[in-house]
């Protein structure tokens, strides 16, 4: 894949709304009365306020020695290209500056989680799409820190991909900026997985985790 930069449609984005409710435990189609009105009101500010965007560009697949992990050498043992991605949310650093209500910025900090987590998903079902024209198909993505995946593995994506274009940027604690943004690497192969490895199916959190994917 040539290297893509997109800004991410959010009115194509499905499920923020189901995911916030997961996060807060709400059931978000009977909200308690005290609870509706700044449910709505942040609701409304996410949509008018945060913007994503999308990088992603595939190598060769001796990249992944560079990783040093042998859980992704695993995973994409029939690869013939890395793909490597980022996405991130602009504009939720400003709307929770400004906020001072503490339920409120919680609504928020929720709202922000499920964007960046669908927008993310959203990326990757287009990816599939467009390769699928070319009879390629791909594995999930995969996160630095994630699972058996060294959180070192951020500072070879960002060699890699250069997500500083979209103004994503790494900490010398090797954490993202803006805070809601997602990288990930992924397998393109020639076949079709038949049992395809989802991050959620191995995490140790699985079983807490509001984001877990249960399709």
């Amino acid at each position: 894949m040539k290297r893509q930069i997109k800004h991410i449609p959010i009115e194509e984005i499905t499920g923020i709304e189901a995911m916030v409710g997961r996060m807060l435990k709400m059931d978000i189609d009977h909200l308690p009365p005290k609870f509706h009105k700044p449910f709505e009101s942040t609701k409304e500010i996410a949509y008018q306020k945060f913007k994503m965007t999308s990088v992603v560009e595939s190598f060769e697949i001796d990249r992944i020695g560079v990783i040093e992990s042998e859980f992704l050498a695993e995973l994409f043992r029939d690869a013939i290209a890395l793909g490597v991605s980022v996405v991130t949310l602009h504009g939720y650093e400003e709307v929770d500056e400004a906020e001072d209500n503490m339920f409120r910025k919680l609504l928020l900090d929720s709202w922000g989680t499920a964007f960046v987590e669908c927008g993310n998903q959203w990326m990757m079902e287009e990816i599939e799409r467009e390769l699928l024209t070319e009879s390629l198909y791909t594995t999930h993505s995969f996160s630095p820190g994630q699972n058996d995946i060294p959180l070192q593995a951020q500072q070879t994506l960002f060699q890699l991909l250069s997500p500083e274009e979209i103004g994503v940027t790494l900490s010398d604690k090797l954490m993202m900026h803006p805070k809601k943004s997602i990288s990930g690497f992924f397998g393109i192969q020639t076949k079709q997985c038949e049992n395809r490895v989802r991050p959620c199916e191995i995490c140790e959190r699985r079983d807490t985790c509001p984001n877990v994917y249960t399709e």
